[in-house]
């Protein structure tokens, strides 16, 4: 199947005026770019955080240094000159397409929105969750019950689940789904047999969600393998020393699934 891109062909059979214009990809993530009527190359195309450029000859100017003199305008986005109009298409192709919302601004999407939508369509529905921090910080992140059937939160003292968020670790350590994901996040799955204990499914690079998303699927078809799958021994001598504290979804335990 052809994909289409009706917003790129517009923009650059019209050109920008000289002006950085958007483009909304599938999966939420946004491009901006400059480029005269009619060219084949556009002159500079930045990409929101969260979305990396391919590793291929067609993007190799990144400018870095017009990125650090305009600071907060480009964020911790990357600026790329001299783009071929193609590549600017097979990287759109490359993440589904456009979205069918292409209206100003072109802010990125949120995490919890690109996650929410994403296992929507595998028939997945997640629940957003949260806790106040000391400080006035919010850690968030989304719950997948698995008795998908069931209205309402999932009863994550009584079946297994699933816990999803982006981890940022930068200054202090971040787990959201508030924000748009950004370079160097990782997307964080972890799944709890519903009796406290909880344990890493996988983590994805910010540009990778859609191997999260067949994880959790899979996960969905056989929930208590992927818990069960250390040999129990094994299990218990890797924790016997443990003493960090560890996010669940109802807050911070021990090892064992004991609350804090």
């Amino acid at each position: 199947m052809t994909i289409s891109t009706p917003r790129l062909d517009s923009l650059t059979a019209g050109g920008t005026n000289e002006v950085f214009d958007g483009i909304r990809l599938a999966d939420g993530h946004v491009l901006t770019l400059k480029v005269g009527p009619g060219a084949e190359t556009a002159d500079e195309v930045f990409l929101l955080p969260g979305l990396s450029a391919p590793d291929t000859e067609a993007w190799e100017r990144e400018d870095q240094w017009e990125v650090w003199l305009t600071g907060g305008e480009f964020g911790d986005g990357s600026l790329y000159l001299e783009v071929p109009v193609d590549a600017v298409r097979d990287l759109i192709v490359q993440h589904g397409g456009e979205h069918e919302n292409q209206e100003a601004p072109y802010a990125p999407e949120t995490a919890e929105t690109i996650a929410t939508r994403a296992l929507a369509e595998w028939g997945i529905t997640a629940h957003q969750d949260d806790e106040s921090m000391i400080g006035g910080d919010r850690n968030t992140w989304l719950v997948v019950g698995y008795d998908q059937t069931r209205k309402g939160f999932p009863r994550m003292l009584a079946e297994p689940y699933v816990v999803l968020y982006l981890y940022g670790d930068t200054d202090e350590e971040e787990i959201t789904v508030d924000r748009a994901p950004a370079t160097g996040d990782e997307w964080t799955v972890l799944v709890g047999d519903g009796t406290g204990v909880e344990r890493e499914l996988i983590t994805c690079p910010a540009d990778q969600f859609a191997d999260c998303v067949e994880a959790i699927a899979d996960w969905l078809t056989d929930p208590q393998a992927s818990v069960d799958d250390e040999d129990g021994d094994d299990h218990e001598a890797a924790h016997a020393e443990c003493i960090q504290p560890h996010l669940s979804a109802d807050g911070y335990v021990d090892c064992d699934g004991r609350p804090l």
